[in-house]
């Protein structure tokens, strides 16, 4: 009876254990890599195998989310890590951020999917990579920031903008910089010259031919003497 009783609390601790998984088990994402022939750049796999056959100029950047740029005849595209190509067609692009690529034609930019789709359409007069889930755009001369959907969250009322880090972006206001949260409320006054991304609580900042650092709530906890 007490074999039976072990072995019962041995099979109820295997169905509630969990399965764990080794990183080598994991499956490893298909890497592809560049190679150069007769001055044209292709891509090759982890066996030799060629993916993409030379015929670009120049790449960029390096994979990103799966993506690396690519140029040919001056036009800016697309090469997945499965061997697909968007076709280059655009005066510039950036690596993709947050599944979403920026992308320039006819000095209008907007943003590329990673079906190669144009999921937000080139209207903008300049643009920024998404940064937890908003990107900073320009429009009529005027910085904003749109949400994945290419909706705005924070209207374009601003001179110059920084993108989002740790729920934080610098902003111009009447040529002193500041920062706002994401619903678009000032938490830190414009008084800076310059005013750089958060990074584990701290942002740099400068006034005054001074640098220094502030919290998210614009205390300044260290300043250049």
């Amino acid at each position: 009876m007490a074999l039976k009783q072990l072995l019962g609390a041995l099979i109820g601790l295997a169905l509630v254990l969990p399965i764990t998984v080794s990183a080598a088990e994991k499956k490893a994402p298909r890497v592809l890599y560049e190679i150069e022939q007769d001055g044209k750049i292709g891509f090759i796999d982890s066996s030799g195998n060629v993916m993409v056959a030379p015929q670009f100029r120049k790449s960029m950047g390096g994979f990103q989310e799966g993506f690396v740029a690519v140029e040919r005849e001056g036009s800016w595209g697309f090469v997945e890590n499965t061997g697909r190509v968007v076709p280059p067609h655009y005066d510039d692009v950036s690596g993709f951020h947050q599944g979403l690529a920026k992308v320039k034609a006819n000095l209008k930019c907007g943003y590329l999917n990673r079906s190669g789709i144009e999921i937000i359409s080139l209207r903008f007069e300049d643009a920024g990579d998404f940064h937890e889930g908003l990107a900073r755009v320009k429009i009529d001369d005027k910085w904003g920031y749109i949400d994945v959907k290419g909706k705005f969250v924070i209207g374009p009322r601003y001179g110059d903008a920084g993108d989002f880090s740790e729920g934080r972006a610098s902003v111009k206001i009447d040529d002193k910089w500041g920062y706002i949260n994401k619903q678009g409320k000032v938490v830190i006054g414009p008084r800076y010259d310059t005013a750089g991304n958060f990074s584990n609580g701290l942002a740099k900042v400068r006034k005054d031919m001074k640098s220094g650092y502030t919290t998210r709530d614009g205390i300044i906890v260290w300043q250049e003497k």
